[in-house]
């Protein structure tokens, strides 16, 4: 049975490919027949008849849905013999079926009919009188019983399978009966479901929950209470009671109607009440079992009792016993109405029957498993019922999690796994759970290191949820009163393990918090307050882990300074620094409370009344530099608490950055901050710290408006020292201990996820360019230069193995001299010497160890002078580096606002690109004047737009000057490598020589000169340079690759190609704009036309106006001569 059980499980997966095979023919586009069946079929019946039900049976639910109301349709309006050959023939019959979706299919069909049958439309007692409910129910059992209607029976074709799909083609029959809702018009009709479903769930063990799932509902549509106490006493008869479906009635009916009245057999009132909790567990121990591949019957179980051999145990299943949605819908609901009782009955529930029943020590592997699955279930609804989280973590599970997810070879490791990911997942949709569960892991019967104790990361990843409504409840249950109550063996562990958590708390991004930068509920803000305290203010805290802590606190800085939201986070935290310092130390009585203060003065906001800076720069921006120096001064504090050399020099110079930013006179206060600002920022990059790298990066950022033509200079030339002893000797005068002893950090138990706590940065000089893309354009030259590269580094590799090999052969050769021996590949050129060493004296051997000691003491020194050769080019590489990040910084910034000074830094980008031994730093030189290209490119694009862009004062004749050199540059190097750098920079500089406008250019001779003769003047400068160039490369005096002109005739190309074609959009909107104003005219002249007519018409209305009351008025005189004429006769008459 247990490979036929294999098979049905694979039943779903089976019928996905036929299902996309036959889904092109859907019918959901288009109409289906819904005509009245035939009695006679003929073959054009048949056909459609199969049509409908293959649709019936397919995986797609539209064409189910189209095909059963076709089908539906057209059987109501079809004679009682068509209907009941469609029962028989098709519809009970197809039940049985595995194919794709046909029971789901018949199942829609079958309960709309009984329900159009025997429900309120009652079709059996009009149309249909032959088809009673007694006789459509035999059918059903008939045409779903193994043997009975079909072809292949229990031993036919199928054999077993044949039997599961006739027994679950029966359980569907009956609960279409169940779900049409015509169980309840007459109580017999119920009883014999009734019977058919306890024979069931005798017979076939696999069967049970499926029918008492049946039970389930049919209870939950039962209007009278009579009937559900009916019910359960057949239960209570038939020995269904203790049973996960007996348990699982019994709720629902309770939930249902509360006061019923219950058999005096019923073996409890209800079965979640305290007092029957005793008995629960047996029932409820193995309802995660997966019984399906147990055939036998209730008297099979019975003769256990009779010494008989009882079946096999089943495995467990993923599939959770169906009682449990009951249960914690049942706790759910309590919990909804307020019920003061229902955390305290869930909290004795769980103990009792979940955690001493299927976490205690005398349970098995699958009820441990399936305890597993429970409390996954009851996290899902802890969502709408909080009470259940505060005792789902009781004593046994937490111990068994523990257990079982510390190491992989535990049996329930995956499921222990899967139950953590469950604590996350539960997290991560509703935050505010993260404090009861965070109690529950670090406390209670978890462990406060709970990541240690079972190998994961769950504190750390549920940590990242943490909100500013939640924080302050998180610290609380991280920061404990008493250290010994940590449960930990050492104090310092404590410690160690708070110092992790508060270091994630502090990478919390702080835009997830709602809250400002500055503000006291903010998690990341609050998190490196507490570990700059815990690292520096702490005297509870042992010294052995100070050190410790302090570095988890300078590699968390390093994180916040990423981030400028964060800026307030990082000083307000050096601010809270409070510890004792030494009365006798000058720095710290002198210098460091004046840092504080500063650092205070620079926090405060620019005061609007002081309106525009020099440069027209805002308040906000004029504020940019003062953070960045209180940043400065905040690393400077923190360098000082670390003990690291050098801090006087550096509060000195921040000292004077502090004096001129502060100056009345603003027109001066630019003045010398950029070169101090320079020499602090090369310092502080020396230094093989993240920390350092970051802030400088910041603080540069900020203040390169403000950087003068000195200041450039200091920056660039460190790119030109010897990437060598002797160059690390120009750019160090003083050796710096610190920077060849980074302290790496001690902490090697808790390292992060993203890296090493250390904040000291080890950078590998193969992979430091490794994210610089290569510069070259073509294949063909980066194929060259790839090879180029290879053949370089044969040799390299040559030369270095003849230099080891001559260094062992001298090697060989000393140790021969003294020993008086030969290696034994040497044995024919030795000579014959038959003394073997063996008579010397004590004195001989002293003198021989004496000789052995001095050559291997030589050949020691020989391999630290090639180690701190290796140091020396590290460094200065790695110092290089920084510089390139910084010049990054000013190139995208500055070129974006056609700032004149970023043209200065060409010519070192390109002379350290040329003489740099180092593949990588060469790459990154090329980066950023492509960098610098581009932000020149836009920035020429936006003021052709007249956007917000400044514009700088562009000298051509420097830039004419800078032309030539770049040219001159160009023939030093014939690599292709450095032929796009300096063919790049060439036409950044050739275009802005083009583009710039009379306007713009400043002209050191008469003003009164025609700017439109010194604009052609400088066209003809430019493409007589190139062509002089080119010229020289023709005659062979120069040797430069064809991309550098290539690359000028492309650009001349795309430039004249935009000429062009602005000239025709231009021509475009002259012609729109000439076709606008005639319609205009045109428009005009016809108002003029029609404003005519209507005065026309207005005055011909006057004038046949006039003409009508001259006759009125007439009319109305001869009237008036009439009456007074008849007056006048009437008067004679009289």
């Amino acid at each position: 049975m247990g490979s036929k059980r294999k098979r049905n499980n694979r039943e779903p997966s089976a019928p996905e490919q036929s299902t996309q095979k036959r889904s092109k023919p859907s019918s959901s586009s288009k109409e289906l027949d819904k005509s009245p069946f035939a009695l006679n079929l003929s073959i054009e019946e048949r056909r459609r008849e199969h049509s409908l039900y293959e649709l019936l049976g397919s995986e797609d639910v539209g064409d189910r849905i189209n095909a059963a109301d076709a089908i539906v349709s057209g059987l109501l309006n079809s004679p009682e013999p068509v209907l009941l050959r469609h029962l028989e023939k098709r519809l009970f019959r197809g039940l049985a079926s595995g194919r794709n979706a046909s029971r789901l299919g018949f199942s829609l069909v079958l309960t709309e009919i009984l329900g159009q049958l025997f429900g309120s439309a009652g079709l059996a007692n009009k149309t249909y009188t032959g088809l009673t409910f007694e006789k459509v129910l035999n059918i059903l059992v008939e045409k779903t019983s193994p043997g009975g209607g079909s072809s292949s029976g229990a031993g036919g074709i199928g054999g077993g399978q044949a039997e599961r799909d006739h027994y679950f083609g029966q359980v569907f029959g009956i609960e279409c009966f169940v779900r049409s809702g015509i169980l309840w018009a007459e109580e017999k009709r119920w009883e014999a479901v009734l019977q058919i479903l306890l024979k069931l769930m005798q017979k076939k063990s696999w069967l049970r929950s499926q029918c008492g799932w049946i039970i389930v509902q049919a209870v939950q549509y039962m209007s009278e209470p009579a009937m559900v106490e009916e019910t359960l006493l057949v239960l209570i008869e038939e020995g269904i009671v203790k049973t996960p479906e007996g348990v699982g009635i019994w709720i629902v009916a309770l939930d249902k109607f509360p006061d019923l009245k219950l058999p005096k057999a019923s073996p409890w009132r209800n079965p979640l009440a305290t007092t029957t909790l005793q008995s629960l567990p047996p029932v409820l121990k193995d309802s995660g079992r997966d019984t399906s591949n147990q055939n036998t019957s209730q008297n099979d179980q019975q003769s256990e009792g009779s010494g008989k051999k009882g079946p096999k145990q089943a495995n467990w299943t993923a599939q959770l016993h169906f009682v449990w949605d009951l249960i914690v819908a049942h706790y759910a609901k309590l919990g909804k109405s307020a019920d003061a009782a229902a955390a305290e009955q869930f909290r004795q529930f769980w103990e009792r029957v979940v955690d001493q029943g299927f976490f205690s020590k005398s349970a098995s592997d699958s009820q441990k498993f399936s305890g597993f699955m429970i409390f996954q279930k009851m996290l899902e609804g802890a969502s709408s019922c909080p009470f259940i989280l505060d005792a789902l973590f009781s004593k046994n599970l937490m111990g068994c999690l523990m257990n079982q997810a510390a190491k992989e070879d535990r049996f329930l490791h995956r499921a222990a796994l899967k139950a953590l990911k469950a604590i996350e997942a539960a997290v991560e949709k509703d935050p505010s759970f993260l404090p009861a569960v965070l109690k529950q892991l670090l406390g209670g019967h978890g462990a406060y290191n709970f990541d240690q104790r079972t190998n994961t990361k769950t504190v750390d990843k549920i940590l990242q949820f943490t909100t500013p409504s939640t924080v302050k409840a998180v610290i609380k249950t991280l920061k404990l009163k008493d250290a010994s109550k940590s449960g930990l063996d050492d104090e310092a562990k404590y410690y160690q393990a708070l110092g992790g958590y508060l270091f994630r708390l502090a990478n919390v991004p702080s835009e997830n918090d709602g809250e400002s930068a500055g503000s006291s509920k903010s998690v990341p803000g609050t998190a490196i307050t507490l570990l700059a305290e815990l690292a520096y203010s702490n005297k509870s805290v042992p010294e052995g882990i100070k050190e410790a802590l302090r570095t988890r606190t300078t590699s968390a800085f390093a994180r916040l300074v990423k981030r400028p939201e964060d800026f307030g986070h990082l000083c307000n935290a050096i601010l809270s620094i409070e510890t004792d310092l030494n009365p006798e130390d000058e720095v710290a009585t002198l210098v460091l409370p004046q840092a504080y203060e500063r650092l205070k003065d620079l926090l405060e906001p620019v005061p609007e009344s002081t309106g525009k800076t020099k440069g027209g720069k805002t308040t906000a921006a004029a504020g940019a530099p003062r953070q960045a120096l209180a940043l400065l001064y905040a690393v400077g504090i923190l360098q000082f608490y670390n003990e690291e050399p050098d801090v006087v020099d550096l509060f000195d110079e921040l000292d004077e950055c502090y004096t001129k930013l502060s100056k009345e006179d603003k027109e001066e206060e630019e003045e010398g901050v950029a070169e101090y600002l320079v020499e602090i920022l090369l310092a502080m990059v020396a230094r093989p710290s993240s920390l350092m790298r970051q802030v400088s990066q910041q603080v540069f950022e900020a203040f390169t408006s403000l950087m003068t033509s000195e200041a450039l200079k200091l920056l660039t030339d460190p790119l030109a020292a010897d990437e060598s002893e002797k160059g690390q000797q120009a750019l160090f005068s003083t050796e710096d201990e610190d920077m060849a002893d980074a302290e790496a950090g001690s902490d090697d138990e808790d390292e992060d996820e993203e890296g090493l706590d250390s904040d000291v940065e080890l950078v590998d000089l193969e992979d430091a360019g490794s994210e610089v893309p290569d510069v070259d354009s073509d294949d063909e030259a980066s194929d060259s230069d790839s090879n180029d590269d290879k053949s370089d580094d044969d040799e390299e590799e040559d030369e270095t193995t003849d230099k080891n090999q001559e260094e062992l052969d001298a090697l060989d050769n000393a140790l021969a001299s003294v020993l008086k021996s030969h290696r034994l590949d040497k044995d024919v050129d030795a000579p014959d010497d038959d003394s073997d060493g063996s008579d010397m004296t004590d004195s001989e051997m002293m003198a021989v160890d004496q000789k052995l000691a001095e050559i291997f003491k030589q050949r020691a020194k020989t391999t630290s002078k090639k180690k701190e050769k290796k140091d020396a080019k590290d460094t200065v590489v790695n110092f290089k580096h920084r510089v390139l990040d910084l010049l990054n910084i000013y190139a995208k910034n500055e070129a974006a606002r056609m700032n004149p000074l970023v043209f200065e830094i060409m010519l070192p980008l390109l002379h350290l690109v040329r003489t740099t031994t180092v593949k990588a730093l060469g790459n990154r030189g090329c980066e950023v004047i492509l960098a610098l290209s581009g932000q020149l490119k836009k920035a020429r694009g936006m003021i052709s737009k007249e956007e917000d862009v400044v514009k700088g004062d562009i000298d051509t004749e420097e830039l004419m000057a800078l032309l030539e050199e770049i040219h001159e540059e160009a023939s030093k190097d014939p690599s292709h490598a450095f032929a796009r750098a300096v063919s790049t920079a060439s036409l950044a500089v050739a275009s802005v020589l083009l583009a710039a406008s009379p306007s713009t250019v400043v002209d050191k001779g008469d003003e009164d000169e025609d700017d439109e003769g010194e604009e052609n003047d400088v066209e003809a400068g430019v493409f007589g340079l190139y062509a002089a160039t080119q010229r020289k490369w023709f005659n062979g005096e120069v040797k430069i690759q064809a991309s550098f002109f290539s690359d000028w005739l492309n650009w001349c190309q795309s430039h004249a190609a935009a000429a062009v074609a602005a000239k025709e959009a231009a021509f475009k909107e002259a012609v729109i704009k000439k076709e606008a104003e005639k319609r205009e005219k045109d428009a005009e002249k016809k108002e003029k036309k029609e404003a005519a007519k209507k005065d026309v018409v207005k005055e011909n209305g006057e004038k046949k106006k006039g003409k009508e009351q001259k006759v009125n008025g007439k009319a109305k005189k001869g009237k008036g001569k009439k009456e007074k004429k008849d007056d006048s006769d009437v008067e004679m008459e009289d």
